[in-house]
């Protein structure tokens, strides 16, 4: 069964803390670029302030909308927190550039591929991030003139396609075990309803079994002191038959109910109590308990 949005709570807010983290190493990682690039002349400090700014202005709005988060969001910030990020390291990229000895090329964006398989909220996002990632570095270093590119590492920039490899593998792997881990919540919790339901009806076919006791003892007295109500003990014997038929059908569950010393005496009112709970199950892999 397809869930819409709405009935994922644990996703969204899931998806939301992904977001959260991305947009905090943002603002607390791209200044520390300043003091990386400190003595390389001619750098802008600009890019990796703006970046910073958005990064922190991105997880005020997410921290605003804790109470309510949606993947939709969630993506949302996530995508334009990596845009924002690939635009500063596209200009701080060609000044790195021009120090070849003084730069690991594009290590930042081989930091960000591997951030967004553990931190994307979704796997479209995640693999847009990724390829974002990965696509400035080879077209940035194509904008290098031959002479540069011939003082970069042997490798580069392809070595980030390996790098994104290894990326979306890591989230190809970790939305199926999340979505695993969502079906295993789901069944587990739909089975404790299920045995919950059980307990239910089968204290209420015990607390209604002396009753019925009662009831058929009556009519046989009756049957014998009054022949003429035959017709209408008649009847009750037959009420009495069919709601013995069903507390049989009960019996099916007694191999799926565990006991506890609490359920050896069920009160009535904590029967229909827990009852209640149980039909309250919204089907969406959890209930009010």
């Amino acid at each position: 069964m397809n869930e819409s949005e709405p009935h994922r709570p644990e996703h969204s807010r899931y998806a939301w803390r992904g977001a959260l983290v991305a947009c905090g190493l943002n603002a607390i990682g791209m200044p520390l670029d300043i003091l990386v690039g400190h003595g390389i002349p001619d750098m802008p400090r600009y890019p990796m302030i703006a970046s910073s700014a958005a990064g922190a202005l991105l997880a005020v709005v997410l921290i605003a909308r804790r109470r309510h988060p949606t993947i939709r969001l969630a993506a949302t910030i996530f995508t334009a927190n990596t845009a924002v990020m690939i635009w500063a390291l596209w200009i701080t990229a060609g000044v790195y550039a021009t120090v070849p000895e003084r730069w690991i090329p594009f290590q930042a964006n081989k930091l960000g591929v591997l951030a967004t398989a553990v931190l994307a909220p979704d796997l479209l996002t995640g693999i847009l991030a990724i390829a974002a990632f990965a696509g400035m570095a080879i077209i940035r270093h194509l904008t290098f003139s031959p002479d540069l590119r011939h003082r970069l590492p042997v490798g580069e920039p392809w070595v980030i396609v390996i790098y994104s490899t290894f990326a979306i593998a890591m989230l190809l792997y970790r939305v199926h075990s999340i979505a695993l881990a969502r079906r295993v919540l789901r069944l587990r919790t739909e089975a404790i309803a299920t045995q919950r339901l059980a307990r239910a009806f089968l204290a209420l076919r015990d607390f209604t079994n002396t009753p019925l006791q009662t009831i058929e003892l009556a009519t046989a007295l009756a049957r014998r002191r009054c022949v003429e109500a035959a017709p209408l003990l008649d009847r009750i014997q037959r009420a009495l038959d069919r709601l013995y038929r069903l507390n049989h059908a009960f019996t099916a569950y007694d191999a799926q109910v565990e006991w506890t010393e609490e359920d050896t005496s069920p009160d009535l009112t904590a029967v229909m109590s827990e009852a209640t709970r149980v039909t309250a199950f919204d089907g969406r892999g959890k209930s009010d308990a």
